[in-house]
């Protein structure tokens, strides 16, 4: 009897932690550490990376290829380019389309998934911004912006796969 409650004390304290090792191998994401080490504390991506561990932050990602593209993006006029009026092209000697079609092909290089949004400045120039998450990549300023942040008339949307909608609101 005594081996029998002995038995049952022991599996009380074993399955839960079979279970957290099979839900933790079933696990299709990256750990940033290896089983064994001390968890480490919650301090963000740097510290994972300190650690030689593998972590990205999508801010940080972005803000990255903002300063790739402001470092090389020389602006020019479509017609001064082109002689017309509107051409798009994934460029970074161009306008705001040029730098926005640049920085979508840049992110999709990291698996970033953007829309472009069409909007009108303050100023109500038209002008073209590329988006994630709620994040704004934009020509005209160095800095990553909130979209709620932005003082810009947002009209519509190109998703991915090219289709437009217009913003309401």
């Amino acid at each position: 009897m005594q081996t029998l409650c002995r038995r049952a004390h022991v599996m009380k304290i074993l399955l839960p932690c079979i279970l957290l090792l099979i839900a933790g191998c079933a696990s299709t994401e990256p750990t940033p550490f290896n089983l064994g080490d001390p968890v480490p504390p919650l301090q963000g991506c740097n510290d994972y990376r300190a650690r030689g561990g593998f972590c990205v932050n999508l801010p940080e990602r972005l803000q990255q290829v903002l300063d790739e593209a402001h470092a090389s993006h020389r602006y020019q006029t479509d017609q001064s380019l082109y002689q017309r009026n509107d051409y798009w092209s994934a460029n970074l000697v161009g306008d705001c389309e040029d730098f926005a079609l640049w920085a979508r092909e840049r992110l999709l290089e990291y698996g970033i998934q953007s829309d472009l949004i069409y909007a009108r400045t303050e100023k109500g120039e038209e002008h073209l911004v590329l988006s994630v998450n709620g994040w704004i990549l934009d020509s005209r300023y160095r800095w990553l912006h909130r979209r709620d942040d932005m003082r810009y008339d947002w009209i519509s949307i190109g998703r991915s796969d090219g289709t437009w909608y217009r913003i309401k609101g």
